[in-house]
């Protein structure tokens, strides 16, 4: 398959484009070298495009917090000792760690995370990154640090750690019984209402620290960890800023269409095993991910709030689930890159000019008016 030359578009929710050509050469190697590092194969066209909101803000709806996300707020203990210096010399990284308010999907009773705390003078604001679970550590590494080096130590950086996976895919991929299947699922689930639940008491810690300023937190979420954060908006009017990367609502509909290596085993043992094709796998989901599924909380984000950043071609959250997403958050401002699932991360290397990485920093700068 031949590298055609492409472009970069501009582009409205109605379809509007403004076309800025590329150069040829520079895209044919972004595209060799990332697809040989992620096993993606050819591609012939790398487009990117910007969508804003069509609509104008949505005002935030006085609403509680879910009972299921609800937990007793307590002054928060936690242990954290100087490991080294952070991504600058503005910068002391800390091993962070606090007590879970369960047994956490990481297999003890706490949350780690790397503190790189700012050595600059005054409360400052705290941006919190959140891992792709067991699966890919690079975007949330990657935010942190260019964040540390572009801020020159103007934010604080909690980079939350997350070696195992929320949900058991390989357990499931070979469970032989309906009932365990399920069940599974819902023990999955409650991992991730877990985990909400503790990202609300880590910032229940930043809001009790000095050196944060508690009214200028920021979330970043990459894939399922995007879901999760998505999930945390709708719980948690104390986010500023809440960036979310090729996430989508709808998790039962992700699990059942999403073409990934460890969805599709998932996907074939169901069909293989209880005669469920997707439709089937999707229906039987949706109740089992209710609780997570941030479509199931409409009006409690201010768009102005969110960032959304998606991918046209996108064959793990498929366009209902970015969609409902979308307007789960009021229709906040939101781009569209024409790469698919796994390929849009190129955007935040340096081979993709570190885009991703620019248009997080200058959301955050937006939302916490830092010049």
């Amino acid at each position: 398959m031949g590298i055609v030359t492409p472009r970069s578009y501009i582009v409205g929710r109605s379809g509007n484009r403004e076309p800025l050509r590329l150069p040829s050469a520079a895209v044919a190697s972004i595209v060799l070298v990332f697809s040989l590092a992620a096993g993606t194969g050819c591609t012939s066209h790398m487009h990117t495009q910007l969508t804003t909101a069509d609509q104008g803000p949505v005002p935030r709806l006085s609403a509680d917090v879910d009972p299921r996300f609800s937990y007793g707020y307590e002054e928060i203990p936690f242990a954290n000792h100087v490991v080294g210096e952070g991504a600058t010399s503005n910068y002391t990284l800390r091993e962070l760690t606090i007590p879970s308010a369960g047994v956490s999907p990481q297999g003890d009773r706490e949350i780690r995370a790397k503190y790189y705390r700012s050595e600059l003078s005054g409360p400052r604001p705290l941006l919190i990154t959140l891992p792709i679970y067991a699966r890919f550590t690079y975007p949330s590494d990657k935010v942190s640090t260019f964040v540390q080096k572009h801020s020159k130590g103007a934010y604080h950086v909690v980079e939350v750690e997350g070696k195992n996976f929320l949900i058991n895919w390989y357990s499931l991929a070979d469970a032989d019984d309906e009932e365990l299947f399920l069940d599974l699922f819902r023990e999955g689930v409650e991992a991730e209402r877990l985990v909400v639940i503790d990202l609300r008491r880590l910032i229940d810690w930043a809001e009790q620290q000095p050196e944060i300023d508690g009214d200028r937190i920021g979330l970043v979420g990459f894939s399922r960890s995007a879901i999760v954060a998505g999930t945390l908006a709708t719980q948690e009017p104390r986010l500023a800023a809440t960036v979310l990367v090729v996430g989508g609502a709808h998790p039962h509909t992700i699990v059942a269409r999403c073409e990934g290596v460890r969805t599709a085993a998932v996907q074939k043992n169901a069909a293989r095993r209880f005669g469920w094709d997707r439709n089937e796998l999707e229906a039987r989901l949706k109740p089992i991910f209710a609780v997570v599924d941030p479509a199931n909380y409409p009006g409690r984000v201010d768009p102005e709030t969110v960032l959304m950043i998606e991918a046209a071609r996108d064959d793990c959250v498929v366009k209902e689930s970015s969609d409902a997403l979308y307007e789960a958050m009021g229709h906040p401002e939101i781009f569209t890159l024409n790469y698919g699932h796994r390929t849009a991360f190129l955007s935040m290397t340096m081979l993709g000019g570190n885009w991703m990485c620019d248009r997080i920093l200058e959301f955050l700068d937006k939302r916490f008016q830092r010049n």
